[in-house]
């Protein structure tokens, strides 16, 4: 009989006790300020000193470092040695990061070696995109579920998730790469809030909201117009280190969503290095519920 292990990122916002509670290997997402110091997420800087560093006058746009190739074969050797012989993994969109082609290599490196199975799983999401699912998976483990049903589950699951979010500037995301210096222009000059989403692994515009009234619940309507009822739902209600905005984007969902379920989850320095400071939003699953980071 197969021992298993689920293996994923830190970019999936999943906390190291809660990995270390559920059995969950998790590999951190390095990030720099300076280009030559490194932090690993979550283990040499909290979330609320690096928001500190982030929010400060004239700070450096983060960037981060992704798995590389020999952490994967490090921490698939370890999980070898340690007794299991079948390993699913869970990456980071492919399109934001090159790790889930670094665990691929890996894998293969790895299975032509020492045998067993390494299945690499591209999320095509970021944070509870994926996050929510692989908690979910480690719990079907912990139940005795097989390979085969995780490995359904946790496709079908990435792939149903929806994201609407805005960023108060978009430097970060310019910066990092994750939209054209065009968008960046237009969205100033016209005082254009671009509602963002997640589309095929990829940050994408979404729509647009003129001004600055009542913005939270013009993005909660978007899901509206787009045909989401969530209610009774469980929805993740996102924040990098803005609580207040959050706040009110909660209010404006459980005004519009009877028995709307909302999960607080502020977001790790993966999406803080791109998004910044000032980002807001939500998530949620046509299919599936999820359960809370935390508990």
């Amino acid at each position: 009989m197969s021992k298993i292990k689920i293996i994923t990122d830190s970019g999936s916002d999943i906390s190291w006790e809660r990995a270390q509670e559920l059995g969950i290997r998790m590999l951190p997402i390095s990030f720099t300020f300076d280009g030559e110091t490194y932090y690993r997420e979550g283990l040499d800087m909290s979330k609320e000193e690096f928001y500190e560093k982030l929010s400060a006058k004239d700070a450096p746009v983060p960037k981060t470092a992704q798995v590389t190739p020999i952490q994967f074969i490090d921490a698939f050797n370890e999980e070898y040695d340690n007794g299991y012989d079948t390993l699913i993994v869970v990456t980071i969109s492919s399109k934001g990061s090159g790790m889930y082609q670094n665990a691929v290599m890996s894998a293969n490196e790895i299975m032509e070696e020492r045998g067993g199975e390494i299945i690499v799983v591209d999320s095509m999401g970021y944070s509870c995109l994926y996050g929510g699912a692989v908690i979910h998976a480690a719990k079907m483990l912990a139940s005795g579920s097989s390979k085969d049903e995780i490995v359904e589950y946790l496709k079908n699951a990435t792939s149903s998730m929806h994201a609407y979010f805005l960023v108060e500037d978009l430097l970060h995301l310019k910066k990092g790469g994750r939209i054209n210096a065009a968008t960046l222009v237009i969205a100033n000059m016209l005082d254009i809030k671009p509602i963002l989403s997640i589309k095929d692994g990829l940050v994408v515009q979404d729509g647009k909201l003129r001004g600055n009234k009542r913005l939270m619940k013009k993005l909660t309507d978007k899901a509206k117009t787009d045909g989401y009822d969530l209610s009774g739902k469980s929805v993740y209600l996102l924040n990098s280190a803005c609580p207040d905005t959050a706040q009110e984007l909660g209010e404006a969902l459980s005004e519009a969503f009877e028995g709307v379920k909302l999960i607080n989850l502020r977001l790790g320095s993966v999406i803080g290095c791109h998004g910044g400071p000032a980002l807001a939003g939500f998530v949620f699953s046509d299919k599936f519920d999820f359960d809370d980071y935390e508990g």
